[in-house]
């Protein structure tokens, strides 16, 4: 079985304009992370990530909304794409150049890899 970091490396190969990528628990810590940029510090982030992800869950739920299976910021220069894996209980984080990525094909790939990486993360018993 691969790894989480070559799996994370094998995706980024299928996105235009990949920046960095993720896995995170939702008590912000990183269990693995792949980056073609090695200024970019993903860990930095986490934390925040995942506090803003328990936001958007319970206003969702509030709303009546039904489940989250993404969340996406945009910035002048970046898409960042968290999208839920497995029983929730960890996400995934994409990082790409606005520039020169397809936000529909973010999404498509963040989709096709996710069950795959829940399957190859660890689980506690």
């Amino acid at each position: 079985m691969a790894s989480l970091v070559e799996m994370l490396k094998e995706m980024a190969g299928e996105i235009p304009g990949f920046i960095a990528s993720d896995i995170v628990g939702m008590d912000g810590v990183s269990i693995a992370a792949y980056s073609l940029d090695p200024k970019f510090n993903a860990e930095l982030s986490c934390a925040q990530y995942a506090m803003v992800l328990r936001l958007v869950q319970k206003t969702a739920s509030q709303l009546g909304a039904g489940n989250v299976e993404d969340n996406l910021t945009t910035s002048d220069k970046t898409y960042i794409l968290v999208r839920y894996i497995g029983d929730g209980s960890y996400y995934l984080g994409i990082v790409v150049d606005k520039a020169n990525a397809s936000l529909g094909n973010v999404r498509l790939i963040a989709r096709q890899h996710t069950d795959a990486l829940w399957a190859a993360i660890p689980k506690r018993r």
